[in-house]
């Protein structure tokens, strides 16, 4: 090879200003987090004593407004066990008066342990998946994985094993090119190495490389999220401190759609810990649970119970909806929290009623923990009824596509089907035979604006969410006695009240505590 001294000057200077290769950078990274050999060693990240924000909860009071101030996390801790494909994330989320410790768990059920290459962790890859979650004083329960809910630094703990450090320094050694050279590409105002890359799943990312410190600043990627769908996403590490003979960041902001989505700085990370793996232990309050979600393939715990003739409760761990069966067609009054919830009612409604299509679902308010289902309600051919004012959410998550992984509804697009909506102001009414479906849209709710009331007046009952959860003898609130008034305006003589939380209550309960409530 002809030394560079003997080049002529020309060609000396264009080498020596020419771009280092993709490949050269994400190499250089590596290095400087410790080498390929220990980050491939890794088997099990925890991320400690977190502090931070977690915008985009889809928690507002009014559509269209905004998240202020900006709901807080504390007591993150995040465990991602790289070798099983175990992720878990625990925190303290606060928003405005709520407050709410959640513990979302995706483990495993069974296999064979067996010692891994540290003696870390047992060799569990191949046991089937499930989720477990752990919130507040509710019990325990396991879902299919697809039934997990967060409000954490992810939309699931699976983003976990995707979107961690270690696996996005590996998959860019492993991926980008020895032939094209990096480019130069500004992030947060400043001009960094840039290359493009592919995960072991083949999912591409654009990654930013610090060219003074060798190591990652972010990447970029699409996130398939269950409310937002495909987004763009971005991912930024900072703070990075020697960890166990690697270095890794402690700080990091995750961006989606253009807009801050999460933002946490954590205390300590441990590597390959023997105890971090306790996480993943199935309780057993949730043992015979988590064999039947196995079983099952599809499953989130549901039950269907009659209430009146006509009217059945789905009564979840915590979200439940209300089914109203018509002569030939049965309408859901909300779809919420999961896809998975969803796929779970439609079949427990197809196997009591089994002629019956659901034909209908309505949505009681914006809330994502209150629509979570809905594309998977309407992916079972329902048509969604939806308040004038909600329009611009639910058009919002029903139009996203969801590719990666694709949801039912993505699926139904390739044989052209589409979503169907029925818009209304003020009142709708669904009615065949002798059964009708009154929906009331009520203003001025401190929860929600507009929260929508759902009447079946030939047995007198009444369907709301979060205003009052019935049977749980609670206190009164502003929102309970917002919905009192609301039903003495609306003129309904109302005897049974259902919620989306809690259960059935005579509505005297409700008339009680509200009266206890000073005026």
């Amino acid at each position: 090879m002809r030394h560079l001294s003997a080049l002529p000057l020309g060609l000396l200077l264009a080498a020596c200003s020419s771009p280092p290769s993709q490949r050269l950078l994400a190499d250089d990274a590596l290095a400087a987090m410790g080498g390929r050999e220990r980050l491939q060693a890794i088997q099990v990240l925890a991320m400690k004593g977190g502090t931070g924000t977690r915008y985009r909860l889809g928690q507002t009071r009014r559509v269209g407004g905004d998240e202020s101030p900006a709901p807080q996390l504390t007591n993150v801790n995040e465990t991602a066990d790289l070798l099983n494909g175990r992720a878990s994330l625990d925190y303290e989320v606060k928003n405005g008066d709520f407050v709410q410790h959640r513990h979302e768990i995706l483990t495993r059920r069974g296999g064979v342990p067996g010692a891994a290459a540290s003696g870390v962790a047992g060799d569990v890859r191949n046991a089937p998946l499930v989720g477990i979650e752990i919130v507040g004083t509710r019990p325990i329960v396991a879902t299919s994985p697809g039934g997990l809910f967060s409000w954490g630094t992810q939309n699931s703990p699976e983003f976990l094993l995707r979107r961690n450090i270690v696996t996005i320094a590996l998959a860019a050694a492993d991926s980008m090119s020895d032939d094209q050279p990096a480019e130069d590409k500004e992030l947060d105002g400043r001009m960094l190495g840039f290359g493009t890359a592919k995960t072991a799943d083949g999912e591409e990312i654009g990654v930013y490389f610090d060219p003074e410190s060798k190591l990652i600043a972010g990447f970029e990627t699409i996130d398939t999220e269950t409310m937002l769908g495909d987004v763009p996403a971005q991912y930024l590490f900072s703070d990075y401190r020697a960890v166990e003979g690697v270095v890794l960041p402690h700080h990091v902001t995750i961006r989606k759609g253009g807009r801050d989505y999460s933002d946490v700085q954590y205390a300590s990370i441990t590597i390959d810990d023997p105890q971090a793996l306790g996480v993943f232990s199935i309780p057993e309050s949730a043992s015979a649970e988590a064999d039947r979600a196995v079983a099952a393939g599809e499953y989130t715990p549901l039950a269907l119970t009659k209430v009146a003739d006509g009217v059945f409760l789905a009564q979840a761990y915590s979200h439940n909806s209300l089914i109203v069966e018509f002569p030939s067609y049965i309408a859901v009054v909300e779809a919420p929290y999961t896809e998975t919830q969803s796929r779970v009612l439609a079949r427990l409604i197809r196997e009591q009623f089994p002629n019956k299509p659901i034909q209908y679902a309505a949505v009681t308010h914006h809330h994502y923990d209150h629509i979570g289902g809905i594309r998977g309600i309407a992916a079972e051919g329902a048509t969604l009824l939806v308040a004038t004012r909600h329009e611009p959410v639910i058009r919002e998550v029903m139009d996203a596509r969801h590719t990666h992984p694709p949801d039912e509804l993505e699926k139904g697009r390739s044989r052209g089907v589409s979503w169907k909506g029925e818009f209304y102001e003020g009142k709708h009414i669904l009615a065949e035979g002798n059964q009708a479906l009154e929906l009331y849209v009520i203003e001025g709710s401190p929860h929600a604006e507009p929260i929508v009331l759902a009447y079946v007046r030939s047995v007198r009952a009444l369907f709301q969410s979060d205003l009052w959860f019935p049977g749980t003898g609670g206190a009164g609130s502003p929102a309970a006695r917002h919905l009192l008034e609301s039903v003495r305006k609306l003129d309904l003589r109302v005897d049974t009240n259902i919620g989306g939380h809690g259960g059935v209550a005579p509505f005297s309960e409700l008339v009680a505590a509200v009266g206890k409530m000073p005026q």
